[in-house]
């Protein structure tokens, strides 16, 4: 079986002990030749800061967003820091042209080897039922052509399934509470996601305070990005949901939730944003 687009575009190349190279699409792009998506950037680092050891599944990562990258070939320099029998625990350095763009840290494990109780007390998001849903993804190809809101590349990675509600936004008419969600896969590939790929899906959705009613705000900039991965995706369908509650000083959270096919849920989400106008 050949590559998804997500596979090709995160590939990394060994340079040496510790440094890989690889390269920064503009496909990726939040805005059309601006700055990649962070969850995309933070996948291409995972990619290389699990190569060097034996578990294969990012169960934490966090991601400081240093500076955006250009496209092209960028470094990722890698330091392992302690690998034991059920984890490992990794730096990655992202650098292009000498400035250091990302830093990360990441603990990895083995998630299909996972032994222990399982209990879920948190209750699933309102995600609307998915026959209820229209293709955003087609949505906001065609409305940007038609002259509307500028589709963002990354959104044409994904095959998103929204309620016509959270897309109100995007017309002036937002919901006035920070939600953002619907269902999601690679819009290539009806595969399962795979670890990696849940990093971009805890970050590929407009950012959930464009429905607060906060208005005139623009970019929406990744501070620090965490994302814990508890589960491997059953094929189907991933469910997100993303909530923002709190805005102070133009800095906000983004708290976003991942539930797949199989109703489990796969990985939980934070970051650290900044509203610009």
């Amino acid at each position: 079986m050949g590559q998804n687009r997500f596979e090709r575009d995160t590939a990394v190349a060994t340079v040496d002990e510790g440094r890989y190279r690889a390269n920064v699409d503009p496909g990726w792009a939040v805005i059309a030749g601006a700055a990649p998506n962070g969850g995309y950037l933070l996948a291409m680092a995972a990619r290389a800061m699990r190569d060097p050891v034996p578990h294969p599944d990012p169960v934490t990562i966090t991601a400081h967003f240093l500076a955006p990258p250009q496209p092209g070939e960028i470094d990722i320099e890698v330091e392992v820091v302690r690998t034991g029998r059920r984890h490992s625990t990794v730096q990655g350095r992202m650098v292009q042209d000498g400035r250091e763009t990302l830093r990360a840290i990441a603990t990895f494990g083995d998630l299909a080897a996972a032994d222990g109780p399982t209990r879920v007390d948190r209750p699933r998001p309102p995600l609307p039922r998915f026959e209820d849903c229209i293709d955003a993804t087609t949505a906001g190809v065609e409305a940007a052509r038609a002259g509307g809101f500028q589709a963002p590349p990354v959104l044409e990675r994904f095959d998103h399934r929204m309620s016509p509600n959270m897309m109100r936004w995007a017309k002036g008419e937002p919901l006035g509470r920070g939600e953002m969600g619907g269902w999601l896969r690679w819009a290539d590939d009806d595969g399962p996601v795979d670890t990696l790929g849940v990093l971009v899906v805890a970050d590929c959705y407009p950012p959930a305070v464009f429905n607060s009613g906060v208005g005139n705000l623009g970019w929406v900039p990744t501070i620090e990005l965490t994302v814990q991965v508890r589960k491997r995706p059953a094929p189907g369908y991933l469910g997100a949901w993303l909530t923002t509650q709190a805005i102070t000083g133009g800095y906000l959270e983004e708290d976003g939730a991942v539930w797949d096919s199989a109703g489990d849920l796969v990985a939980l989400s934070r970051q650290l944003a900044l509203a610009s106008r």
